[in-house]
């Protein structure tokens, strides 16, 4: 279950207390636990935030933190920060005793919007991104948009990529006001897009996929770049790489919308590196399927569909 508004974090205790934990880990970004202080007395482990949350030894930490407080399956891990954040210790609470129930709060526009919802949880591998999870959808999700006011404008941008990509896939009407409203106004919006999706393909078989639009090269650019670029700017670059492969491959021709909207969220619009820099990453992208990439790509807003014939020619020449 999904939960949005003001405040929502308040409701903690309340939201925990129908599952009767028989202990309780917080796992939260050490940075926002400063800034925001959850209304629960239960164990810490604060943790760096970002993609260096997502390694080996980090989700070992989470384990050994589980094994001190001698949580048992009764147990519930409660998730506080980012996306990366949420990626490991989801992953930690789904391996912990052959998993354990947890509790994701949401801390950033992006995890609001897309990462905390719908189960995946992961680590990163150093030959791919998000190499190692596995599917453990959280007992609830609590998105309060209070969080939203602290964040600062880098991580704002990188939320709205997601929120630019749910409009492609689903939400039309958001593209004009991704970069103009306030982000609190339109997250469950934006969230709705991927929720409805995950109801219908919990363990993506198939129409879940799409949620994947932009993220092919988007991985690939993220890892190559050593993580210097952020989860929304690596997606936004991949995102108007799909608008450009889809002009030439299917007949898409709202790339311009699309870009427009990007640009307003002042997200980049041109990489630093080389195509041959992504193929190893390319090599590894979990979308694979045959041995052939399988692109996401839009055939009109609101329709977007799975291609696994684009030439290797043709995504070098619209690398951004």
């Amino acid at each position: 279950m999904s939960a949005f508004g003001p405040g929502l974090r308040a409701e903690l205790p309340r939201r925990l207390a129908p599952l009767a934990p028989t202990g309780v880990l917080v796992v939260a970004d050490e940075r926002v636990l400063a800034l925001h202080p959850l209304p629960l007395a239960a164990p810490r482990l604060a943790l760096p935030g970002g993609e260096a949350a997502k390694t080996f030894a980090v989700f070992e930490r989470v384990i050994d933190a589980l094994v001190a407080e001698r949580l048992d399956r009764g147990g519930v891990v409660v998730a506080f920060g980012g996306g990366a954040l949420l990626d490991v210790a989801g992953f930690a609470a789904a391996a912990y005793l052959r998993g354990i129930r947890w509790i994701a709060v949401p801390t950033t526009l992006l995890a609001q919007v897309d990462a905390a919802h719908g189960g995946k949880t992961a680590i990163d591998h150093p030959a791919a991104k998000n190499l190692v999870g596995a599917f453990h959808p959280p007992s609830e999700v609590l998105c309060d948009t209070d969080l939203l006011r602290t964040l600062p404008p880098r991580e704002v941008r990188s939320g709205l990529a997601e929120v630019v990509k749910h409009a492609v896939i689903g939400a039309p009407g958001l593209l004009d006001r991704a970069g103009r409203d306030e982000p609190a106004t339109f997250v469950e919006e934006a969230a709705a897009v991927k929720l409805a999706i995950v109801a219908r393909d919990p363990r993506e078989r198939g129409e879940r996929r799409l949620l994947n639009l932009g993220h092919t090269l988007g991985h690939a650019l993220e890892q190559a770049s050593g993580y210097s670029l952020s989860h929304g700017e690596a997606v936004a670059l991949g995102l108007r790489a799909a608008c450009r492969i889809a002009a030439r491959h299917c007949g898409f021709r709202e790339g311009a919308a699309v870009e427009a909207a990007l640009d307003r969220c002042g997200l980049p619009s041109r990489g630093s590196l080389p195509f041959d820099a992504l193929s190893g990453a390319l090599a590894h992208d979990k979308k694979r399927a045959g041995g052939r990439l399988v692109w996401v790509l839009p055939v009109a807003l609101g329709d977007v569909r799975l291609f696994d014939d684009v030439p290797e020619s043709l995504v070098k020449e619209c690398v951004p």
